[in-house]
């Protein structure tokens, strides 16, 4: 019966957002499409050394160091194709071409000969070994074909990122009430975001590890933490978390944060007595099987540089003989305020890869207005009673995702004071904290959510059009202009087309399919936010109805009795205890899908949804 019940609760998705979400993630393939085309090679950051390592590891079999020169027969693949001045300081002794737009970033790095190395081999050898299997090759059209297929690929990983993280979401937001408009609300403005595509569609190791992290995430909270820790097997589930988790790390360092916050969850998921011993237990299998995956190339870097990790601000640091003190020390440089710091810069909204790095005024005084409004709007709404419980439970919920936001803050703010020591200003991107993003996202439209639907839908709106005016105006106007010199769009795609092997798709059909779908995109955010459908519960299958017949009959006897003790009063239900087949009404109060109902959950004996 156990079994049959678990089953009919994993059908249980008659969710009325599945054309939001199937829309969310065709705009966000055609945007992978179009930023993979519109971008030349090596525009994207640190494009050119992450494809030198790669093709060390086609050409030797194994990883370079980060002192190994780069390989000099690149530089036909190199000099075929302009470079951004950013990168361009760098090969200065071989015929590299500038961008020819009037408005080139300037760069920070002296002009030195083509002498560059694999620095990038500092990261895990994951991506490298992976992309040098599809390499065939060393000529500029066989380069360039292999860095347009990566790049696509990794518009793939994308995708499914995009659609794991709404899963998440929807996990731990309440389906009904106020706040059930969020994993939407979050997955418009992760779609519409710039960083988020130029972050993913490059040649780098970003896309496999931000994908392989929320996998880990994922297979925690959907897999792992509801079968708490005395579930058959569920040692060897944490493992296989730990195994996950170290592959994302195998693939970027940028998710260690990942790591920490996994191992916090489980400390406080077995907080209580009874747990605890069970807990340890878990996380010991946890530890195992990230050391399985992962140890090995902790132990590399520990007997290389001295350090866990390959950071080079960390290792510079170090040998320089910078102590805590120094480092701590090195917080007077960093120059962050509220709105300029790795987690809220408001410049964001406007990257494309070296070039374009400045956003136009107006949109970064509507981003900070907007930033500035949502923390109003949370300020007001926790002044209600109500609102505080609906932010508790929420909390509550999403303890797993809180840690890793407080992580992931913890990370960005180690390799600030590393790089404000090591170079005298931090060099922490925005980026490098992108597996929290969509925390980042749900915590500024909680306020906003929390005052009701309308403020709601006015503050998503106006985030969402900040976005995706910038993404539109950053990929489409300034960063052809700059690559081609010319402001005729389609004098531009025709030259960005050239510099392409596997894309030659007509940009501007893609500019008005990507309209078209934003625009439907934006009228289904609006029916999700103002007029949410009600859960539609699915058909049992005939083969389970005794045992949901059961289930159901033992939950009406409860809330009989339950109905006895309250009164005429609604009875506080918990989510994951509501009844296989009853619908929503006025005797049942909904509550988050957790047993944390204020005064007791009404059906604490039946068992829980997984």
């Amino acid at each position: 019966m156990d079994n049959a019940f678990s089953l009919i609760c994993r059908g249980s998705v008659g969710q009325p957002g599945h054309w939001f979400v199937a829309a969310a993630l065709l705009l966000a393939a055609i945007r992978a499409v179009s930023v993979a085309q519109v971008q030349l090679p090596f525009n994207g950051w640190d494009e050119l050394p992450h494809l030198a390592v790669a093709y060390h590891v086609h050409k030797t079999g194994h990883m370079p160091s980060a002192r190994t020169p780069m390989p000099r027969e690149l530089i036909p693949f190199i000099t075929a194709h302009p470079h951004p001045t950013e990168s361009l300081t760098m090969l200065c002794d071989i015929d590299a071409k500038p961008y020819p737009g009037t408005d080139p970033v300037c760069s920070a790095q002296p002009a030195q000969r083509f002498d560059m190395v694999c620095y990038e081999a500092q990261h895990g050898p994951l991506l490298y070994h992976l992309a040098a299997l599809f390499l065939t090759g060393s000529d500029p059209a066989t380069l360039l074909a292999w860095a347009d297929g990566v790049r696509l690929a990794n518009g793939v990983l994308l995708v499914a990122t995009l659609w794991l993280w709404h899963c998440l979401l929807r996990r731990v937001v309440p389906r009904q009430g106020r706040l059930a408009w969020l994993p939407d609300g979050v997955l418009l403005l992760l779609a519409s975001f710039s960083p988020v595509y130029y972050n993913f569609v490059r040649f780098s190791n970003d896309a496999l590890a931000l994908f392989l992290g929320t996998c880990a995430l994922a297979f925690y909270m959907l897999a792992v933490a509801p079968h708490g820790f005395s579930a058959q097997g569920q040692w060897r589930r944490y493992a296989l978390l730990g195994g996950v988790a170290g592959l994302a790390v195998l693939a970027k360092a940028t998710v260690l944060a990942l790591v920490l916050a996994l191992g916090a969850a489980v400390v406080w998921q077995g907080r209580r007595p009874g747990q605890r011993r069970a807990a340890l237990a878990c996380l010991f299998a946890l530890v195992l099987g990230y050391l399985a995956v992962a140890g090995w190339h902790h132990a590399v870097n520990l007997a290389r540089y001295g350090q866990l990790t390959a950071m080079q601000e960390a290792v510079l640091n170090a040998g320089q003989g910078f102590g805590p003190a120094k480092i701590l020390g090195a917080a007077g440089k960093l120059g962050y305020g509220f709105f300029r710091n790795p987690i809220l810069y408001n410049a964001t909204l406007h990257l494309a890869g070296w070039s374009n790095l400045r956003s136009p005024d107006w949109l970064n005084l509507g981003f900070k207005t907007a930033i500035a409004g949502c923390f109003l709007a949370l300020a007001a709404a926790l002044l209600r009673r109500q609102a505080r419980q609906d932010a508790a439970r929420l909390a509550a919920a999403a303890a797993p995702l809180c840690m890793l936001w407080g992580a992931t803050c913890l990370a960005l703010a180690y390799h600030a004071l590393h790089s404000a020591a090591c170079w005298g200003f931090p060099t922490t991107g925005a980026w490098y904290g992108m597996l929290a993003l969509p925390v980042t996202f749900g915590f500024l439209l909680l306020g906003p959510a929390l005052c009701g639907r309308r403020a709601g839908a006015y503050s998503l709106l106006f985030l969402a059009f900040l976005a995706n005016a910038a993404f539109m105006d950053g990929t489409y106007n300034g960063l052809l202009t700059q690559e081609t010199g010319t402001t005729d769009f389609y004098r531009a795609i025709r030259d960005v087309a050239g510099h392409h092997a596997l894309l030659h798709l007509d940009l501007s059909l893609l500019v008005m399919l990507e309209t078209a779908v934003l625009a439907g995109l934006l009228a289904l955010s609006l029916e999700s936010v103002l007029h949410p459908a009600p859960v539609v519960w699915p058909v049992v299958p005939p083969v389970m109805a005794e045992a949901a017949d059961a289930a159901d009959a033992v939950a009406a006897q409860e809330t009989d009795a339950a109905r006895e003790r309250f009164g005429p009063q609604p009875v506080p239900v918990c989510a994951a205890h509501l009844p296989v087949r009853q619908l929503p009404g006025p005797d049942v109060e909904i509550q988050p899908r957790s047993c944390a109902v204020a005064g007791g959950c009404a059906r604490p004996g039946m068992a829980a949804r997984p």
